[in-house]
């Protein structure tokens, strides 16, 4: 049973948080304030923690810089669960300081466990990864049948889920409703709708190279990129096969573009020189990784809802993957856009 820390100054919101995880098979631990939250930390060492922003005594932000300075507490995830009123700047100060997620208040119950459930598998990957080098010879492949059983499981859950457990992102199925609920939205009300989809051309050579599990933990990289460097009104999803899908509501085909530019541009420049992961890796494999080049294509395709140049979700995406085609048909790392219609 994972054991989740949960500190707020609000006894009602505690309440409530405890009794949502504890439903969900979470052992709980609760603080009402960042210096509470901190000496349970290193007495209990839970396996996550979710901090509010505003606490008396030391509020999250403190907490968290505090946690993330103690060797004991350092490695935990940490999940900032606070007000829709806070200071976008606290967002960008909190994950400064190394907290794994972001969310609002008020919030949906079943997004909030599926994301600390999505955290905890990226550590127990990580710890996995970590393990590699550490264990004899004889007990690799038992690791790695273990690590192999547990992605599929993930695999399997994502088939009813509307979040994809390895990337954090929307999942294709979610994807697809969204699309067609955004789709009869803006043709209700004669608003554009853009759609982006990103491939990575040489994920299978990156597996092939250094592992599958590294070739997920490049999809989870690439999805906190976009995560952290997309609109929020944006949708992302993933099909964990590669590719990015990005709806951009009240986008016209121009906007739809430059966003599109935008991920090009993120997407482009994953630095994984620091990242954790470099050291289950052999000093060769480590310094290719370091200098790792992914190439990418894009493409984009606009529903012009006053001219109604399409008529469904189905050819707006049909259209967004023949645009994908044609930018990869013209070379790596380009944006494809089909001539309107």
């Amino acid at each position: 049973m994972p054991k989740i820390l949960v500190a707020d100054d609000n006894e009602e919101m505690l309440e409530t948080l405890s009794r949502i995880f504890s439903f969900y098979q979470f052992e709980v631990i609760t603080a009402v304030n960042g210096q509470e939250a901190v000496d349970l930390a290193v007495q209990h060492r839970p396996d996550l923690i979710i901090l509010d922003g505003m606490m008396p005594v030391m509020d999250g932000f403190e907490a968290c810089k505090t946690l993330k300075s103690k060797n004991d507490t350092k490695e935990i995830p940490i999940i900032f669960l606070t007000a829709q009123y806070t200071d976008p700047e606290h967002r960008v100060a909190g994950l400064e300081l190394g907290c794994d997620d972001y969310m609002l208040k008020p919030f949906n119950s079943k997004e909030l466990v599926t994301r600390a459930k999505t955290i905890l598998k990226r550590a127990e990957i990580l710890k996995y990864l970590k393990s590699e080098n550490e264990q004899l010879a004889d007990r690799n492949a038992r690791i790695q049948g273990e690590l192999q059983a547990l992605m599929e499981k993930a695999r399997q859950t994502d088939k009813d889920s509307f979040i994809d457990q390895l990337t954090g992102l929307y999942s294709y199925s979610f994807f697809t409703k969204r699309l067609r609920e955004e789709f009869v939205r803006a043709k209700r009300h004669q608003k554009n709708l853009s759609l982006v989809i990103a491939e990575i051309n040489n994920l299978e050579q990156v597996e092939e190279e250094y592992g599958q599990q590294v070739a997920h933990y490049v999809l989870m990289k690439l999805a906190n990129n976009l995560l952290n460097r997309t609109r929020t009104s944006d949708v992302l999803a993933s099909d964990r096969e590669g590719r990015f899908f990005v709806i951009l509501p009240e986008t016209d085909r121009q906007g739809a573009f430059q966003e599109a530019e935008r991920i090009r541009i993120v997407l482009d420049n994953p630095d994984f020189s620091n990242d954790e992961i470099l050291s289950t890796l052999q000093a060769g494999r480590r310094k290719k990784l370091e200098h790792l080049q992914l190439h990418f294509n894009l493409g984009v395709e606009t529903y012009n809802g006053d001219r109604e140049n399409l008529k469904d979700e189905k050819e707006l995406l049909q259209r967004a993957n023949l645009a994908l085609k044609k930018s990869k048909s013209e070379g790596p790392n380009r944006t494809g856009v089909l001539d309107e219609t």
